[in-house]
């Protein structure tokens, strides 16, 4: 009979301990809050290279000045060839590879991405001309050649975009600088003065040309945009297109014949703007 009121007791005290503890707070942490990785910013220093595209084409015209008569029959088209006017007048494409580093520094306002870039590129874009020998109409024959160069492009830019994360999509505009060169020859091979009128400068044997050179370090402008993608948080590519407009030069030549009479021509070069293409890596630090 005590046995079984001990046993009783036991198990009665179990029971009342473990309702006990079912009722008290327990003393556990919450759960770990999920990793949530950091928001990617464009803000920062960056560097690197870019290669493209570029086009622009230079317009050689000329005029004559003193010692030519006006009309003069070889300065004009005839029955015998263009005539010097048209032989002075070319278009000549320089289109060819641009390739070069940039930096800069960009800082992003919520979705908005301010920044400063500048580029140095390498471009020796040439074209040249030379066109055949074409016979006088009183005597002597006459022929041209010519070539225009762009050696490089330096840029200086603000740049202004929207990003979509890891997606920048920008506008970008400033100062350029570029070195234009271009010359121009007229030759001429006329052995004797004929009577007048007198159609082509009289040489000699050794012939003769009006001719020069022309080349200047252009500042202007140039406007752009385009688009970069971050790979990671430290590289991204871009493509991007700048458009930077170019001016003209000019250089008159003149030519003393053998009866010692001045034969000048004025010569004229006229750029297309400059459309360049390219693609672009950096590294942001």
């Amino acid at each position: 009979m005590l046995k079984s009121l001990l046993v009783s007791g036991v198990a009665l005290s179990a029971l009342v301990s473990s309702a006990l503890a079912a009722d008290l707070p327990t003393h556990k942490g919450p759960p770990p809050a999920p990793t949530v990785a950091p928001a990617f910013s464009w803000t920062g220093f960056y560097g690197g290279i870019n290669g493209g595209y570029a086009d622009p084409t230079a317009k050689l015209s000329v005029a004559p000045g003193s010692g030519w008569n006006a009309p003069d029959p070889d300065w004009s088209a005839n029955a015998n060839g263009p005539g010097v006017a048209a032989l002075g007048t070319r278009n000549i494409g320089l289109h060819g590879f641009i390739g070069g580093a940039q930096a800069g520094y960009n800082y992003q306002i919520n979705n908005i991405v301010l920044g400063v870039e500048a580029d140095a590129d390498y471009m020796h874009l040439h074209g040249s001309y030379a066109t055949p020998v074409y016979d006088g109409i009183t005597s002597g024959t006459y022929w041209a050649s010519g070539s225009a160069t762009l050696d490089s492009l330096f840029t200086l830019r603000a740049r202004a975009g929207f990003a979509f994360d890891r997606l920048l999509v920008f506008v970008t505009g400033g100062l350029a600088i570029t070195d234009e060169k271009y010359s121009q020859s007229i030759n001429y091979l006329n052995y004797s003065a004929p009577p007048p009128p007198v159609t082509l400068p009289p040489t000699g044997s050794t012939g003769g040309a009006n001719a020069g050179s022309a080349s200047t370090t252009e500042v202007t402008g140039v406007v752009g945009g385009g688009l970069e993608y971050a790979f990671d948080n430290h590289w991204s590519l871009k493509g991007e297109y700048l458009y930077v407009p170019l001016k003209s030069q000019s250089f008159t030549s003149t030519y003393i014949d053998t009866s010692s009479n001045s034969w000048t021509i004025q010569h004229h070069e006229s750029l297309s703007a400059l459309n360049v293409f390219r693609a672009g890596l950096n590294y942001r630090f």
